[in-house]
């Protein structure tokens, strides 16, 4: 007895022939090049149209659909039996081709193509006409696919389309791309392609930033602005008597140091686990992704306070041999927490 034989995707191959009228030529298309590349482990761009042709329609009525037809072709053995594996499809669709009721040629053609075919079992007419059709209709297709961009996309993943987006979020050379992917902390390129749009807004409001950071992280996250700090000026440019910088009004400091709110961002991450707190303290793999993000996000113009929260919950006491860091995850406690620990800060992108 002859051994059951499952095929590929028997719900849509099945589907796509028993009911055309339910799907869009495009997409049935689209879906079938995806079936015969994946069977073949390549990508759909990589694998032409050869096992999916394109057939004339011989109707004059009104085409209540893109597609008219479906016909699968499964490989035959050698002992003239289905083996069950499809080897090519063929498509009547309703809308483009050299025949039909929208045909390039004249309707008399069509109708002489249908009467040898229905009357006199003759093919070789149709056939004929089938050869240019399915060229001009591959083509057509090949155009279709070709400037959309979540087509593109699904054909080639990494080889062009994303190249593309990543350039506009301004990482367009491939050193740039792998200084965001090495060591630890690595942000991927499709995690980049996905906020490119909203990175290159110059300039970028901290509710974008803040959005993009919650977004990548899937953590509480919280942009303060205009964080003040004091700044040491340079010695160069402190005000001395009978030297520069000393224009009453002007240009005239008095102090080594002055107050500024425009250049630093506070950020409140959490409330977080214990292990997930670790991973955004210095050296953690989420605080090296952060600093990456923040680089592209808004470059090296201000500098960040990075305020990591541990969860009350998970604020336990400090121990010999727990490995504990002083000032980040190390509390002296003589009963259990009931508020969270905003203890930890370390900055970013520093200005001196």
């Amino acid at each position: 007895m002859r051994p059951t034989y499952r095929r590929i995707d028997p719900g849509l191959i099945e589907q796509l022939a028993s009911a055309p009228q339910r799907f869009e030529f495009f997409q049935a298309v689209r879906l079938l090049e995806r079936v015969f590349a994946a069977r073949e482990g390549r990508l759909p761009r990589e694998r032409p149209l050869e096992s999916i042709r394109f057939r004339n329609s011989t109707a004059l009525a009104f085409a209540p659909s893109q597609i008219e037809a479906v016909e699968c072709h499964r490989r035959v053995d050698a002992e003239g039996q289905e083996s069950g594996e499809l080897e090519r499809i063929e498509i009547t669709p309703s809308f483009i081709g050299m025949l039909g009721i929208h045909g390039t040629l004249p309707s008399h053609y069509t109708e002489r193509v249908a009467d040898r075919e229905r009357f006199h079992k003759d093919r070789a007419a149709r056939a004929f006409f089938d050869l240019f059709s399915n060229r001009a209709v591959g083509n057509f297709y090949r155009a279709w696919k070709k400037y959309r961009l979540p087509v593109a996309y699904e054909q080639d993943r990494r080889q062009s389309f994303l190249p593309m987006v990543l350039a506009l979020a301004g990482l367009g050379f491939d050193a740039l791309r792998d200084r965001f992917q090495s060591d630890s902390g690595g942000v991927d390129d499709e995690v980049i392609a996905h906020f490119a749009g909203v990175l290159r807004q110059r300039p970028l409001s901290a509710a974008v930033l803040q959005d993009v950071l919650a977004g990548y992280f899937r953590v509480p996250l919280r942009v303060e602005q205009f964080v003040g700090k004091w700044y040491a000026l340079p010695l160069d440019q402190r005000s001395t008597l009978g030297g520069t910088n000393a224009a009453l009004g002007a240009s005239m400091l008095l102090g080594e140091r002055v107050w500024q709110r425009s250049l630093r961002i506070r950020i409140w991450i959490g409330p977080l686990a214990d292990d997930m707190h670790a991973q955004f303290l210095p050296r953690g793999e989420r605080a090296a992704a952060l600093e990456k993000l923040l680089s592209l996000s808004t470059g090296h113009h201000f500098e960040y306070e990075i305020r990591p929260i541990l969860h009350a919950d998970h604020v336990r006491p400090a121990r010999l041999g727990g490995g504990m860091r002083l000032g980040f995850d190390s509390f002296i406690l003589t009963r259990p927490a009931d508020t969270d620990r905003d203890d930890p800060m370390f900055e970013s992108h520093p200005v001196h």
